[in-house]
């Protein structure tokens, strides 16, 4: 295509050369023709074209779709990602809680017998203690009361403890790795989503859709276009004058164009104008000679009239006086 495009622009050329440069009567306007900038949509990851929703002719609208590439492989990539993201999540929840519930009312029951304990222990260690002092027991039986005593206080006070512990977050460093592995995960998850949204391609912008260059079932390498597509900022007039011709134009400039043979005019602003001859005769420069030399001028086609005309269309300009909008 983009072949047939220079041929085509070649044969334009020499015929506003000719026109420009040759005899006779100054023509009324300038000669040139409809360009395009192409804009071609290729995928980000290659895959097999499962569904295009556009054909060439069709205009699309910033949002809308253009094809889809199959996506099995992806999807699934997004759900174990989903999955792993709530296990990280779960595992430092569960450092931040400490011990589960459970345990908590185990140690606390542990506690409530471990008091009761105690204080048998205690009524019956402060009855030997009297019944020594009446010599009516051994003084070990003593002895072992009060040691059974000081056990079982030791008991209560670890178990106690047990549960201060229990019900604080662990240690700082094994929840500073737990959230790493919880902001991995969320990392892992957006890129997921990312290759998986990759698989839908829309148009970022208005456009006419110039061309398929694709089939339905065709495998799209990463990079390789699949559509080519025209947006109305990108058509513009190119034309061609002389070098007093090329004096008068300046960027910004509003001019008007109509294609050869048809009364309808279109309008578009001048963006471009050429830093040297594009086009020269095999002449000397000078003085005498510099009405020779053709400029090339760029000017970007209004875009609510941006498709009322066609690449490649031969076309007529004039300038526009200062003030025209």
């Amino acid at each position: 295509m983009k072949h047939v495009f220079t041929i085509a622009r070649f044969w334009i050329t020499v015929a506003i050369l000719l026109t420009v440069t040759g005899c006779g009567d100054k023509p009324e306007g300038f000669q040139g023709y409809v360009e395009a900038d192409m804009v071609y949509i290729s995928p980000v990851l290659g895959g097999r074209l499962e569904k295009i929703y556009i054909d060439h002719g069709d205009f699309v609208k910033k949002g809308g779709k253009l094809f889809d590439l199959d996506s099995i492989e992806y999807a699934a990539a997004v759900a174990e990602s989903e999955a792993n993201l709530r296990k990280a999540q779960d595992d430092l929840n569960d450092l931040l809680k400490g011990v589960r519930p459970e345990e908590i009312k185990a140690l606390k029951a542990k506690i409530s017998k471990l008091e009761a304990i105690c204080e048998l222990a205690k009524i019956v260690h402060d009855r030997n203690t009297l019944l020594l002092a009446k010599d009516a027991i051994a003084a070990k039986e003593h002895d072992t009361s009060r040691l059974l005593q000081i056990q079982n206080n030791w008991e209560m006070e670890e178990s106690k403890r047990n549960l201060e512990i229990a019900q604080l977050p662990a240690r700082e460093d094994r929840i500073a790795s737990a959230r790493e592995a919880v902001k991995a995960a969320e990392n892992a998850l957006a890129g997921a989503k990312w290759r998986l949204e990759q698989r839908f391609v829309k148009a970022n912008q208005d456009a006419f859709i110039f061309d398929n260059l694709m089939r339905q079932g065709e495998y799209a390498a990463a990079g390789t276009p699949v559509i080519m597509m025209i947006p109305p900022e990108n058509m513009k007039v190119r034309f061609f004058v002389t070098y007093p011709d090329a004096q008068k134009i300046h960027a910004a400039d509003r001019i008007e164009f109509h294609p050869d043979g048809s009364l309808e005019s279109y309008r578009a602003r001048v963006n471009y104008v050429s830093l040297r001859p594009e086009y020269t005769p095999p002449v000397i420069y000078s003085r005498d000679s510099n009405s020779k030399l053709v400029f090339m001028i760029e000017a970007d086609v209004d875009p609510q009239c941006a498709f009322k005309v066609n690449p490649g269309m031969p076309v007529t300009v004039k300038l526009l006086k200062t003030g025209s909008k």
